[in-house]
């Protein structure tokens, strides 16, 4: 595969997607994504880290803790190109460009004013949506010790013999 080309702005595309890195902006002043380009708050060494992990491992399915404007999810389904995927986030209020590109991809679900911590939650994706193969799992939510801790305490078991469980810095 070859690298993804990231502008001198933080633009890029994949898999017929457009994304834009918003890191350095402060959260309140995010773009939200749009149907035409999806937002995303990763870094750039933070991408190549699952570029790179892509290149030698092919999940199954996925399991995103922490959605914000969708970008890093629609990234992930691109890069990796699982049969499954689903992500839950703490936040009520839906990510529309998200849930329209959800709507024309197949075995693909989103969970809006959902804990990281509601193991009855997770355990009802893992086992429905994801049906019992949870490969990957990118915690990407609270960013707390407690909330990550939780999570992790009930996902990794249940996580696939080879599975990945990521949580970035």
């Amino acid at each position: 595969m070859n690298p993804i080309k990231i502008g001198s702005a933080g633009e890029f595309s994949l898999g017929g997607e457009n994304f834009l890195i918003e890191v350095a902006v402060p959260p309140k002043d995010r773009r939200p994504s749009t149907s035409e380009t999806f937002t995303i708050v990763k870094n750039e060494p933070y991408l190549r880290v699952y570029e790179e992990l892509a290149a030698v491992f092919s999940p199954r399915s996925i399991l995103e803790l922490g959605i914000f404007q969708g970008g890093s999810y629609v990234f992930l389904d691109k890069l990796f190109k699982p049969r499954r995927m689903s992500a839950v986030e703490l936040g009520s209020k839906p990510v529309v460009p998200l849930l329209d590109y959800l709507s024309h991809t197949e075995n693909r679900f989103a969970h809006f004013g959902t804990s990281q911590c509601d193991g009855e939650k997770l355990k009802q994706i893992v086992l429905g949506e994801l049906a019992n193969e949870l490969d990957l799992v990118v915690d990407d939510a609270s960013h707390t010790y407690e909330d990550t801790r939780a999570s992790f305490e009930f996902l990794f078991p249940l996580l696939s013999p080879g599975g990945v469980y990521g949580a970035p810095p």
